[in-house]
């Protein structure tokens, strides 16, 4: 399957992508900056500290650059606390609240409109989880920006760390598709509003009755897709030959 969707021109993809992602992306950052203040006051006060967390990742082609989130969690809590790390975390009830509705994400909105992220894509690593991870899974899913949201984050692989389920960013990057990008915006919205958190994320209810994966669902309709392209297109030269021995006889 993704032999033949590796055919399309995955150019064209990143162009729109980057276009939309400066044009959504820019105007949702514009948008939700008094939301921006309001909760970056609010985990001032609850942390007593500065309410911009910031920290170097892992960006495009495997450069680094600064990753921006409001305070979610006690100064206390490590620097690069891993999930399972964050899990034992003591927090206060505006880090449950900003961290179960993903709203501490919101000032990565300014890094997608300045081209260091984009809405969607693999999700940013830290440095040092990165460096433990497989050099080769660590290229393929830098060779796009990373996102605000991805496939992984809307899976149930996200209950893990980002290395120890690998098939969702290596499937994203090998199979760029508008569907994906939709299937992964909608799928984030409906986890937003659910108010799911770090501990309980799981595959949204919609998929139920669907596929046990999101990538089963994902691949077959773009498989079908190619398959179907690949039809059309034997179809139309198999016509053009016939049209032209027509003019020929």
């Amino acid at each position: 399957m993704i032999s033949i969707l590796n055919g399309r021109t995955v150019t064209a993809h990143l162009t729109g992508k980057r276009f939309f992602d400066v044009l959504v992306g820019g105007c949702a950052a514009v948008v939700t900056l008094p939301l921006q203040g309001a909760l970056l006051a609010a985990s001032a006060i609850s942390f007593r500290a500065w309410p911009i967390f910031s920290q170097p990742r892992v960006g495009l082609n495997g450069e680094t650059f600064t990753f921006r989130k409001i305070r979610s969690l006690p100064t206390s809590a490590p620097a690069e606390a891993d999930k399972y790390e964050i899990g034992k975390v003591k927090n206060s009830r505006f880090g449950r609240f900003v961290r179960g509705t993903h709203l501490d994400e919101l000032l990565q909105l300014w890094s997608v409109a300045s081209g260091d992220m984009s809405l969607i894509g693999p999700r940013p690593e830290m440095l040092g989880l990165s460096a433990s991870y497989d050099e080769a899974f660590v290229a393929e899913r830098t060779k796009v920006r990373p996102g605000v949201t991805g496939l992984w984050q809307v899976s149930d692989g996200v209950r893990g760390l980002i290395g120890e389920t690998p098939q969702y960013d290596e499937f994203y990057v090998r199979a760029p598709s508008w569907k994906v990008e939709l299937f992964v915006l909608v799928s984030t919205v409906r986890k937003m509003a659910s108010g799911s958190t770090v501990a309980d994320e799981q595959i949204p209810d919609w998929h139920d009755g669907w596929v046990a994966d999101p990538i089963d669902l994902i691949a077959t309709v773009l498989y079908l897709d190619a398959v179907e392209e690949s039809v059309t297109m034997a179809m139309t030269s198999a016509d053009d030959l016939v049209d032209a021995r027509a003019v020929g006889d």
